[in-house]
C-alpha cells in the first residue's frame, strides 16, 4: 500500500468525527463485510482486559483505521488469519522488548518506531488519539493504553500488508 499522507489522516478523521451517532453502525457493519476477520479481533481482543469505555474507543479507533487506509490508492487486502497472527505475533515482541526499556529508552524507542514505520501518520493518528484526555465520565485507564497501541497497531499492520 502507499504511505497514507496526514492530510487524508486528517480529512477522514474529521469525517468520522462528524458522522451522525446512528450512521457509525452502518460503518461497522460495512467493516464487517469488507474486513471480518479485523472486526471479530477488534471486537475480541483483550475483552477480559479493558472495561466497556476502552473496547468502546479500540472499536472507534480501528473503524478509523480502516477507514483511512481505505483511501489508499490501492485497495486493501482481505486480511487472512495468517496475517493477523503474524502481525500479533510481532507487535507481542515488540512489546516484550518495550518493557524491558526505561522511560527514556521507551520515548526514544517509540519515536523511532514511528518514524521507521510504513504508515507513519496512521500510527501517530492513533497514539494522538490514545493520548488525549478522555471525555468526562470515560473511562480509559492508563496502563490499558499501550495494549490499545498494540491492538490498533496489528490492525494496521494487517491493513498495510
Amino acid at each position: 500500500m502507499d504511505m497514507i499522507t496526514s492530510d487524508i489522516v486528517e480529512r477522514t478523521w474529521k469525517e468520522i468525527a462528524t458522522l451522525s451517532p446512528r450512521r457509525m453502525p452502518r460503518l461497522v457493519r460495512r467493516m464487517g463485510r469488507e474486513q471480518p476477520l479485523v472486526l471479530a479481533y477488534l471486537m475480541a481482543v483483550d475483552n477480559d482486559i479493558l472495561n466497556q469505555d476502552e473496547r468502546e474507543l479500540l472499536l472507534y479507533l480501528g473503524v478509523v483505521v480502516w477507514q483511512i487506509t481505505s483511501q489508499g490508492s490501492q485497495p486493501l487486502p482481505k486480511v487472512t488469519e495468517d496475517i493477523l497472527d503474524e502481525a500479533e505475533a510481532r507487535n507481542t515482541k515488540m512489546a516484550e522488548y518495550l518493557q524491558g526499556e526505561t522511560e527514556v529508552g521507551f520515548e526514544e524507542a517509540t519515536r523511532t518506531i514511528i518514524r521507521n514505520y510504513g504508515q507513519p501518520e496512521v500510527l501517530r493518528c492513533v497514539v494522538e488519539a490514545l493520548i488525549e484526555e478522555p471525555e468526562e465520565r470515560c473511562l480509559i485507564r492508563d496502563e490499558n493504553r499501550g495494549i490499545m497501541l498494540l491492538d490498533l497497531k496489528t490492525v494496521i499492520d494487517c491493513l498495510d500488508s
